[in-house]
């Protein structure tokens, strides 16, 4: 039997009646990681969008059926330098009009939120390594968070943040970012943090942004010792999490 948010998503697929699954990245090192794998458990595929690479950001075909972002060094203004971003934009727009599932992952949050109306701006501090995660009471009760535990440590990797768009739903916050979680409707939700890295993700991004992790005066070192127990436990948790959003996908089939 389909949970409560998982029937909701599926009504929102059935009236959306598409067929293809876009996961776009802006890095070559930030793939879909835990939420690949999460699709391939449930034996749903998906097309790789790699606009840096010159790759077309799809315009709302009616057979696009969830779009998923993921993250990248870029700040979500910097349309001049990057235009498709201004494309990505536009199709969330679109996607959120039409109810259809979007999910952004650090870069992609920041993008929901711009294409939601909000302003997105430096944060306070950069933030950088596994940090607890704070549920709000809206997250307690949320559908996808309900069985996720308060003060779990998630990775972290952005310099950037934004404003709650309005009709947003508040998730999640930690001590250095307010806004580390919003859902909007029932199938858009948006997550500052990194759910999706595995441990080889994360020595990659160790490896090639050394500067930037001692920018935020964290330890490269640090974050390589930290990563196996906090991966250990989040792992199980990210599962279920990003299976149960993707599941009535699965149903469908």
């Amino acid at each position: 039997m389909l949970a409560f948010g998982e029937l909701t998503l599926l009504c929102a697929l059935h009236k959306a009646g598409g067929g293809v699954i876009y996961a776009v990245y802006h890095s070559p090192t930030e793939t879909a990681g835990l939420v690949g794998r999460a699709l391939k458990e449930l034996k749903l595929s998906f097309k790789e969008i790699r606009p840096f690479g010159g790759q077309a950001i799809p315009k709302n075909p009616p057979e696009l059926e969830a779009l998923i972002l993921m993250g990248g060094p870029m700040n979500a203004d910097e349309t001049k330098k990057y235009p498709y971003l201004a494309e990505e934009v536009k199709l969330i727009e679109n996607m959120v009009k039409d109810g259809k599932p979007v999910l952004g992952i650090c870069l992609g949050s920041q993008l929901i939120a711009k294409a939601l109306g909000s302003k997105v701006y430096a944060n306070k501090a950069r933030e950088v390594g596994w940090k607890p995660l704070e549920l709000s009471m809206q997250g307690i009760m949320d559908p996808l968070f309900k069985e996720f535990p308060n003060n779990t440590k998630v990775l972290h990797w952005h310099g950037d943040t934004f404003d709650l768009p309005k009709g947003a739903v508040h998730l999640a916050s930690t001590e250095l970012c307010k806004n580390q979680a919003f859902s909007y409707g029932k199938s858009v939700y948006a997550l500052q943090f990194h759910l999706e890295a595995t441990p080889e993700m994360v020595a990659n991004w160790v490896e090639t942004d050394e500067a930037y992790i001692r920018g935020a005066k964290e330890s490269p070192d640090d974050i390589l010792e930290d990563t196996p127990v906090a991966f250990k436990e989040l792992d199980p948790v990210a599962r279920e999490l990003l299976k149960s959003y993707f599941s009535a996908l699965a149903a469908k089939g």
